[in-house]
């Protein structure tokens, strides 16, 4: 057996592994500090990113583009040592919003929004708050003004030096301030000053500080119901001329709805008596009904006003009838008026004395609080008296008996007992009717509340117990609510605040109504707001860290509780308080200028094995950033040193705001990463660290035969994003092949290649480890079958003809094979080839025997 080359060719597959499809790349940024104050500077650090992870991916020829460079500066851009991120350093020039315009070849274009924070250490402005700024018709009629410092911001601060703050309102008729100038003293952050409710209407309160912007804030003071009228009320309405009986002339200002409303000005009123029959009169000063005055003043503040008076003495004897009606009436300027009617006999009974029976008329009153005329009790009864018919017979006048009303005059002191069904809205004093007298006013203690129901009132005397209905205005228990707020507009931890409360009427709302398109001024309620305290009480606040409070004080028919609170902690909280029946809530917020957090900036996801920048900076309790008024020693703890180092303090020093840290990624994993400062809450974050390995796969390009250059390309892609990434270390091993070239880094494509020639063996054997940019290393490999590569066979001998060995050889080869070997020989591959086969000697004196052939 004898073993020779075949040209046969054994063709397997190409091997490929599909490529990822990649897209445009994406911008990421992070700004340190986060916050940027006006006049420094920081660092606009952009990268790669895709689905929220910097990816190690190189930005070239970066343009950065500021698109308000009075806010923002573009300084320059830096390459940072990490290679793959860019530094840009801007400058913040003044408080605003710029846009930072991102290009470079490869990348979609970005617009980025910063803000430039404004420096929160001294004040630039004034905020001003009224309390209450609602005001009904006839609960209490003066309220609280408060001016305070404020950073531009708007967070409150102290004032440095004394500063002085000017009061107005071009709205006297309305509103009187009491204190037009006041002083925001150094040290503190507000001032108040009070005014008091002239009239119904809106009026604006303007507030002005040198060097600050002037800010206004409205009151509103409702009207009552159109159109107000004064009603004059006489009691009681029969008298006889010659009783001598008094009555009462009582003048009520009533809404027009027929309740009694608060004066809001001095009302003077003159009282007269229109006699239907002035013919009767025997002078042009005759006067049917004598006055203890005439003119009345209902007063700014009050509903009523009443005087006395009685018919003429001896009326009778001028008039020629039985009995008279007298229309009285009341005039005054700029209201409506009702008078009303008295009706005298003159019949000459004389004076009658007794012990009643009483009669009581009640008024309706409202529940100011104050002592107010609830009714007038008087003494009265019926008697028969003869009176000529004007007829006679027999020369005789004829007479017949008529039962008429006459006054009784006390015959000595008595107390008719008065009581009420709501002695919470009134309590009623008992009246003493004087010996000689026939009518009392009859005065009440109110409360102010009144009842949902009309009240009974029980009036005891010599006849009995007889009962009354009252009808009393004012708000209902079940409508009000405790109110308890700041008079300040925003609170300064650590500082003490004025704090208000009072209690406030809400309109009552039917079930099914719904709200109505009308005009608001045409629906509102007038007597719907604030109101006084209807009982003593006793104001206490519930258990609380961020305040203490001394309980305080509350009488009844007080109008307001103005107390001070001192707040001790930062934040937002809500506090409970009670007074008797009534418990109310009050939110309030604390904040400061000083450094109230700490806040850390970071890209939001990490790759393993890289390095990143975080910055460490102070906030204000609102989130703005705020400049150390001291050194500030942090300290950083990881819960997972093994996954992410990390230095473990840093100091931001004095008249600075943050301090930027490295951090460096070591192993996969979520840790928490904990800030703790003394005299600041602690802050903790997240982070996140990412072990992501790429895939990779190569594709071997070629036709895989023997002695045939194979290119295998090996391509990089990461499942979890969209970019393509180059600068990936590639360590190649091949067997079976002679190396020709090898690409050791990927390019841009994220692809590297390696080309071999095929030569002495079966297949190839081609492997590839990735490795690098932060990512885990990954690797493949893949094998090539060889085509026509030449086979050794054995030849039978042939025994008719002695041959040696070398013309065996000849002969057993094929003409296709020398043919082959005659192309190789033409081109200088045959001896190359002959050698690695381990032939090259037989080939030669194959050649030498073909040689003799030739010659022969």
């Amino acid at each position: 057996m004898k073993v020779i080359f075949l040209g046969l060719l054994v063709m397997c597959g190409v091997v490929v592994f599909p490529a990822y499809a990649q897209s445009t790349a994406q911008f990421g940024y992070q700004l340190h500090p986060e916050k940027l104050l006006e006049n420094t500077e920081g660092t606009l650090q952009i990268f790669v990113t895709s689905n929220d992870m910097m990816i190690p991916r190189t930005v070239d020829n970066l343009k950065v583009i500021s698109s308000d460079n009075s806010v923002i500066q573009i300084i320059s851009v830096q390459e940072n040592n990490i290679g793959y991120t860019k530094n840009v350093q801007i400058k913040a020039i003044k408080p605003g919003i710029a846009n930072i315009a991102l290009a470079a070849p490869g990348f979609t274009s970005k617009e980025i929004t910063l803000e430039v924070f404004n420096n929160n250490n001294y004040p630039t402005q004034i905020l001003m708050k009224v309390t209450p700024n609602d005001f009904p018709i006839d609960g209490p009629r003066f309220g609280y003004v408060s001016v305070e410092l404020a950073t531009t911001s708007g967070l409150p601060t102290v004032a440095t030096e004394d500063i002085m703050i000017k009061i107005e309102t071009p709205n006297n008729d309305i509103i009187n301030i009491r204190n037009s100038e006041m002083v925001i003293k150094k040290g503190e952050y507000f001032a108040v000053s009070e005014f008091d409710i002239e009239n119904s209407g809106d009026a604006i309160i303007f507030a002005s500080a040198d060097n600050m912007k002037k800010i206004s804030q409205f009151i509103h003071v409702r009207k009552a119901t159109d159109p107000l009228q004064v009603q004059l009320f006489v009691i009681p309405e029969r008298y006889n001329s010659f009783s001598g009986g008094k009555g009462y002339a009582i003048v009520q200002l009533l809404d027009g709805s027929g309740f009694p409303v608060i004066a809001e000005e001095d009302i003077a009123l003159k009282l007269g008596v229109e006699n239907p029959d002035v013919s009767m009169n025997t002078s042009h000063d005759f006067e049917e009904i004598q006055f203890s005055s005439k003119e009345l003043v209902i007063k700014k503040g009050e509903y009523s006003a009443y005087t006395t008076f009685t018919p003429r003495p001896n009326l009778g004897k001028f008039i020629d009838t039985n009995e008279q009606t007298l229309n009285m009436y009341v005039s005054t300027n700029n209201y409506l008026t009702k008078g009303s009617s008295i009706v005298i006999t003159h019949d000459d009974v004389g004076s009658l004395e007794g012990e009643g029976p009483s009669v009581t008329t009640v008024l309706p009153f409202l529940t100011t609080g104050k002592k107010e005329i609830i009714a007038v009790t008087y003494f009265e009864t019926d008697i028969e008296v003869s009176r000529k018919t004007g007829s006679s017979t027999l020369g005789t006048s004829e007479r017949e008996l008529v039962s008429v009303t006459v006054p009784v005059m006390a015959k000595k002191d008595y107390e008719i007992n008065f009581a009420s069904s709501k002695s919470n809205t009134v309590n009623p004093i008992n009246p003493i009717m004087k010996k000689g007298q026939n009518a009392v006013l009859v005065f009440g203690n109110t409360g102010t509340v009144s009842s949902k129901v009309p009240i009974s009132f029980y009036v005891t005397d010599t006849s009995g117990v007889k009962s009354l209905t009252a009808n009393s205005i004012g708000p209902i228990s079940d409508d009000l609510t405790l109110i308890v707020e700041p008079i300040v507009p925003k609170i300064l931890a650590e500082h003490e605040f004025p704090v208000l409360a009072y209690l406030l009427e809400s309109e009552e709302v039917e079930e099914g109504t719904t709200t109505s398109t009308i005009d608001e001024e045409e629906d509102e309620d007038g007597r719907i707001g604030v109101t006084t305290f209807i009982e003593d009480a006793v104001l206490t606040l519930s258990a609380n860290n961020f305040v203490d409070a001394e309980p305080q004080i509350i009488k009844k028919n007080q109008p307001y509780v103005l107390f001070d609170l001192k707040s001790k902690e930062i934040g937002t909280t809500s506090l409970s308080f009670q007074a008797g029946q009534f418990g109310g809530t009050m939110s309030m917020t604390s904040t400061t200028t000083d450094p109230a957090n700490i806040h850390m900036s970071f890209a939001k996801n990490l790759l393993t094995n890289t390095e990143s920048l975080a910055t460490i900076q102070l906030l204000d309790s609102v989130g703005n950033p705020v400049y150390a008024k001291k050194d500030v020693l942090i300290k950083i703890v990881s819960n997972n040193e093994s996954v992410l180092k990390i230095p473990e303090n840093v100091i931001i020093k004095k008249g600075e705001y943050f301090s930027t840290i490295k951090l460096e990624s070591k192993n996969e994993g979520l840790i928490e990463v904990a800030l703790l400062s003394e005299d600041l809450p602690l802050s903790k974050y997240e982070l996140n660290i990412v072990d992501v390995s790429p895939v990779v796969s190569i594709e071997l390009i070629g036709g895989m035969n023997w002695n045939e250059r194979i290119e295998a390309k090996l391509s990089v892609a990461i499942p979890q994003i969209d970019t393509a990434l180059d600068g990936f270390n590639v360590e190649w091993t091949i067997l079976g092949g002679e190396i020709l070239k090898i690409e050791n880094i990927t390019n841009n494509n994220g692809v590297a290649s390696a080309h071999v020639l095929a030569n002495d063996q079966d297949s190839v054997s081609i492997s590839a480890t990735v490795s690098g940019n932060g990512f885990s290393s990954s690797s493949i490999n893949t094998h090539a079958e060889i085509l026509n590569k030449p086979l050794a066979v054995t030849v039978e001998q042939k025994q008719w003809y002695e041959f040696n060995e070398s013309y065996m050889i000849i002969i057993a080869i094929p003409l296709s094979i020398v043919g082959a070997l005659f192309v190789l020989n033409r081109i200088g591959r045959l001896d190359a080839i002959t050698e690695k086969l381990g032939i090259g000697e037989k080939f030669e004196e194959i050649k030498e025997k073909i040689s003799n052939i030739r010659n022969r």
